[in-house]
């Protein structure tokens, strides 16, 4: 399955240069959720950026959801994550509607599943920002 998953918040968003200024995605590769997320490793997370309503890259699940002591209260539950693709600078991200989603589609959710030809079309707008 393929998952659209929030980063940040409209008030307090990722900084501009995510990549640059340390992300839990990369150390120690995880991602968090209010609740127990339904995904299973092999499941793919196109990478949303709220505040700025940007897609930022696919990364894989690959591991099962588990609470993680060590992560923030709002957020217990985590999967392991393998980046696969990103865009290192936010600004240079393509917007979400790119890939046919509307951004109030993740108004307050932290996820929401997607069909297949989101993750193609997400793959397409990520390779276009290097042209």
């Amino acid at each position: 399955m393929t998952f659209l998953k929030a980063h940040g918040t409209g008030a307090a968003p990722l900084p501009d240069h995510w990549l640059a200024a340390g992300s839990r995605l990369v150390a120690p590769g995880r991602t968090g959720f209010p609740r127990r997320p339904r995904m299973q490793p092999g499941d793919r997370l196109v990478l949303y950026a709220s505040g700025w309503k940007c897609i930022f890259g696919i990364a894989e699940v690959v591991g099962e959801p588990v609470v993680d002591e060590a992560a923030p209260v709002r957020w217990p539950w985590t999967v392991a994550v393998e980046l696969l693709v990103v865009v290192p600078v936010l600004s240079n991200a393509p917007p979400v509607e790119a890939i046919g989603v509307a951004p109030r589609s993740m108004s307050q959710q932290s996820h929401i599943r997607l069909e297949p030809r989101h993750l193609e079309l997400a793959l397409e707008a990520l390779a276009g920002v290097g042209r």
